[in-house]
């Protein structure tokens, strides 16, 4: 969960209370952990009853993955109802929703000057697991976990119509009916060798539909409009030539990209056929009229067909950090819901995906001194005071010090077209392997024997990349994240330190442990005068920055 972010100037001699609009039973109730008057827009006042626990919750964040749902344990008291009663009348618990938001009051007069719509959201959701009718209190007390899961994926990436069949395109001989139209994103099939010389090799699959005298005549390459004015075709023997892409519509009026083989070198009566795209990009950004290939723009053109609740805001805001990373792929599988594509993509970078109050959204992590330079930086003191030691979390089963990047499919076979290996130990006569500073570092650092480094190695394989610059920049970043391993630190902030949600990232100068740290904040918790909060603190031994001493 996160909510937006608090400013320093909102954090000024107030606390947080918390509030919750209960819907139940055809009534909203308002409730809060102290009586509140909350002004809406069009100036109606919302009394908020001293009837809510204080939440029984951290907010948290993990390293790295997905967190795909967000709950809170609560309990409140309806005061004059018997929720038993409510019950029996009809009234379903598992129909009832909640919304749980936090409102900043001045210390001093008990108000707040923030109005409903302008309230901090934490979460929107169902009670799941409600108690009631409990003998040992109050008819009117109800527990139960707020929830919130996103929703159900229930949508498909691709268009269902966007297929070859008897109304799309009735000449496509037997033999190809069924198939799913491609969806193109980026160059699949185009790669520089280690030499740094282009090649090609076979990208996405391409569909006969049309034919002339038993030969083929129009070959479909992709689902839509393409950025690509010419592609290289593939036949059965891989003797390849270059067409210039055409498009038109098919028998549903849906636009689609194809070639005409009618007067070609290549086989004419080949039963496959597949595309490389060495001359340009795919899908087409509607905003921009270039080929998509960015990483966070795909996740964008992905989520927007998503059933789930997603912050897209947030995802076009962290797109500039994601488009470091280069996809190239196709789409052919009529069963892919959106968010299974963008796990997919995001599995092994330094992302976390969290649940907010608009829906999901990615915190890209930075990883080194010289991209913290512009964080904020706060120095220990009575308003970030340590609490506890430190604890390193890393063991030596979960680091990775050597990465292989298996990458380039050749789409007719499956296998891979370039492998690159990044770590402490590069071979000599290997041009496909690289050293790392940071890999060096954690070899030696993790071995107890100073003549045998540890070398921790981890292989994978990314059908969806074929730039080699993306390839490399996965696995150095790997490293840095799972080479040196991190550290945690439980900590005390004062209230006027709020705004440091789960995932913001300062530098911390701590004048007990003599340095200055890469510091994430892991999770959060309001005792009810100050934030707990634990940070995860990475160093970078390479940059002279992040070893200040005291």
């Amino acid at each position: 969960m996160a909510t937006r972010p608090f400013s320093p100037g909102d954090l000024s001699n107030t606390v947080p209370a918390y509030c919750l609009d209960l819907t139940f039973g055809g009534h909203t109730y308002r409730l809060g952990t102290r009586p509140l008057d909350l002004v809406t827009d069009t100036g109606r006042v919302l009394h908020y009853a001293d009837a809510l626990s204080d939440p029984d919750w951290s907010d948290e964040i993990s390293r790295q993955g997905v967190q795909d749902s967000a709950s809170i344990p609560l309990a409140v008291y309806l005061d004059g109802e018997d929720v038993a009663e409510l019950v029996a009348r009809g009234h379903r618990l598992e129909a009832a929703r909640g919304d749980l938001f936090l409102v900043l009051v001045d210390r001093d007069t008990g108000r707040t000057t923030q109005t409903r719509q302008t309230a901090y959201p934490l979460l929107t959701g169902r009670l799941a697991q409600p108690q009631y009718a409990d003998p040992e209190r109050h008819p009117g007390y109800l527990s139960f976990t707020l929830e919130d899961s996103g929703g159900d994926e229930r949508s498909l990436l691709l268009d269902q119509r966007h297929i070859i069949d008897s109304q799309t395109l009735p000449n496509a001989e037997t033999a190809y009916q069924g198939k799913v139209y491609p969806v193109v994103i980026g160059t699949p099939g185009s790669f520089r060798k280690a030499s740094g010389e282009a090649a090609k090799t076979s990208g996405s699959p391409a569909y006969p539909y049309t034919q002339t005298g038993g030969h083929h005549k129009k070959v479909l390459v992709a689902g839509h409009e393409v950025e690509a004015s010419t592609v290289r075709l593939f036949d059965d023997d891989a003797a390849g030539e270059d067409f210039t892409v055409q498009v038109e519509t098919d028998g549903r009026g849906q636009l689609i990209s194809y070639v005409d083989v009618s007067s070609a070198s290549i086989s004419k009566t080949s039963s496959t056929y597949f595309t490389c795209w060495s001359s340009g990009g795919g899908l087409v950004s509607p905003l921009t009229g270039e080929a998509i290939s960015g990483l966070g723009d795909v996740c964008v053109w992905a989520l927007l067909k998503t059933s789930l609740k997603v912050d897209i805001e947030r995802w076009i805001a962290e797109a500039d950090l994601l488009n470091r990373f280069q996809i190239s792929t196709y789409i052919n599988s009529a069963t892919l819901t959106p968010w299974s594509f963008v796990t997919r993509l995001l599995d092994g970078l330094p992302v976390e995906v969290r649940s907010g109050p608009s829906g999901l959204y990615p915190h890209v992590r930075v990883l080194d001194a010289a991209m913290a330079e512009g964080l904020q930086t706060i120095a220990e003191g009575p308003e970030c005071e340590p609490v506890g030691p430190v604890t390193i979390q890393t063991q030596l089963a979960d680091v990775v010090n050597e990465v292989t990047i298996r990458f380039a499919p050749r789409a007719k076979t499956g296998d891979f077209r370039r492998t690159i290996t990044i770590g402490p130990e590069p071979e000599a006569d290997d041009d496909e392997s690289f050293p790392d500073e940071y890999a060096i570092i954690s070899a030696n650092r993790w071995s107890t024997d100073p003549a045998s480094p540890v070398i921790a190695a981890e292989s994978l394989e990314l059908p969806h990349i074929y730039d080699d610059t993306t390839a490399a920049l996965i696995a150095t970043e790997m490293i840095r994240t799972q080479g040196l391993g991190y550290a945690t630190r439980p900590y005390v902030l004062d209230v006027r330190l709020g705004w440091l949600m789960p995932g913001a990232q300062i530098r911390l100068e701590s004048s007990s442990l003599h340095r200055t740290y890469l510091a994430t904040v892991l999770s959060r918790r309001w005792s009810g005068t100050s934030w707990a909060v634990i940070f995860a603190l990475d160093e970078d031994p390479i940059r002279d920055s992040s070893l200040k001493d005291y």
